[in-house]
């Protein structure tokens, strides 16, 4: 794929993704989305306004430095977080900083993310940032990213969510997975005690080519919201078990 079509594809994958989060309940009126352009040192991110409003020619490329170079911005407050994990993680393409209802009420807790089902075993742990502050400068920034390690989430206490995967459908995939499993938490800890199951080991198929390439899950997201039909869906799911097949996962 040339290099233009590369970046017209990622901004696509970011408005679906924008679209799929919202309708999920895991974004709302702030919050952002971000990508990396392989090969670069350049980002692609959604503007400081509500996610679900944004068309491709409304997303910014920003450096590593965090300065825009194309787009009509304004870029978030908080792209720091976004680049300090990209200089970070090479294994990250995609990060989400957002607002999610459920997981900050469980990130006041104090519990944490218990692995009780398959949705919170697979994300395996999530640690808790202990800054409630909006993360403005690199210092900030850097101190969420030491807390975040290589983990896959992120609590930022009283604030938010910080979510990371190598692509933008896999960032979705474990974001809405994430707000899932922390509402199931807390409804099953208003009248019980949840317990981790016995063996995580496998961490819930969330890594490796699964999460490269969430085939199954991501073309069920994008036909649930109509942003795909059920033919399209079909046949992303095929390609996508191909892919990942081919990559060495067992069937």
């Amino acid at each position: 794929m040339a290099e233009g079509d590369q970046v017209e594809e990622l901004k696509r994958q970011l408005v679906d993704g924008l679209q799929v989060l919202t309708r999920e309940g895991v974004l709302d009126g702030s919050g952002h989305l971000s990508a990396r352009i392989p090969g670069t040192e350049t980002l692609l991110i959604s503007p400081r306004y509500a996610g679900v409003l944004a068309d491709p020619e409304d997303l910014c490329t920003v450096t590593l430095a965090g300065k825009r170079i194309a787009g009509a911005g304004p870029i978030p407050l908080e792209t720091v977080i976004h680049t300090a994990v990209y200089r970070r993680r090479p294994d990250v393409g995609s990060v989400l900083h957002c607002h999610a209802r459920y997981a900050v009420l469980l990130g006041l807790q104090g519990v944490g993310l218990i692995p009780f089902n398959r949705e919170a075993a697979g994300l395996g742990p999530v640690p808790v940032h202990d800054e409630s502050r909006g993360i403005s400068d690199d210092t900030m920034a850097d101190a969420m990213a030491d807390t975040l390690g290589d983990a896959q989430a992120l609590f930022l206490r009283g604030h938010g969510i910080v979510v990371v995967g190598p692509s933008v459908a896999s960032t979705c995939v474990i974001a809405a997975r994430f707000e899932k499993a922390c509402t199931d938490q807390l409804l099953l800890m208003s009248f019980s005690t949840p317990r981790a199951l016995a063996d995580t080991s496998s961490g819930g198929g969330l890594s490796g080519p699964r999460m490269e390439n969430p085939y199954r899950a991501w073309p069920f997201l994008l036909e649930k919201h109509g942003l795909k039909s059920r033919a399209e869906a079909k046949a992303l799911a095929a390609s996508g078990s191909k892919r990942t097949l081919r990559a060495g996962e067992e069937a």
